[in-house]
C-alpha cells in the first residue's frame, strides 16, 4: 500500500495543483462578476471623504465620526483602485488610499442661505 502511494505521489501533487488553479479561476470569475462598480466615477479634483478604519475595533469610539474630510483627489492610480489625496488648501496627504475607503462628498448648498433668510425675517419683525 505504501509503495502505491509513493508511486502516485507525483500524480496526486499535479492533480492538487490543477484543482487549486481551477478553484482560483472560479473565484476570480465570481469576483469579477459580482464586485461592486462605482455608480459615479471619482475624478481628479472631486471632493471625497476618507473612512477612518482605525475606529472599527474600538468600542470606546463607536459614536465617533468615522469619515474624515473633505479632501480633494490629487491623483488616481493606473488601475483606478487607489487615490492620492490633498487638503482643500492644497497640502498633500501622505499615503495612498484604497477606493473602498473613499466616497464622494456632497456639500450642502443653501444651508447658510436659509439661516441668513431666517435672520432677515426676524429683523423685519
Amino acid at each position: 500500500m505504501w509503495a502505491r502511494q509513493l508511486e502516485r505521489k507525483e500524480e496526486d501533487v499535479h492533480e492538487a495543483q490543477e484543482n487549486i488553479r481551477k478553484s482560483r479561476l472560479r473565484n476570480k470569475a465570481y469576483f469579477d462578476k459580482n464586485r461592486r462598480e462605482r455608480v459615479h466615477q471619482i475624478e481628479v479634483g472631486d471632493l471625497v471623504l476618507l473612512y477612518n478604519s482605525i475606529l472599527d475595533k474600538q468600542w470606546s469610539q463607536k459614536l465617533s465620526n468615522k469619515w474624515l474630510g473633505p479632501y480633494r483627489i490629487r491623483q488616481i492610480t493606473q488601475d483606478r483602485g487607489t487615490y492620492l489625496l490633498e487638503e482643500l488648501d492644497g497640502t498633500k496627504l501622505e499615503g495612498i488610499y484604497a477606493g473602498d475607503r473613499v466616497k464622494r462628498f456632497h456639500p450642502r448648498y443653501g444651508v447658510e442661505d436659509e439661516d441668513e433668510a431666517e435672520g432677515a425675517d426676524e429683523e423685519e419683525n
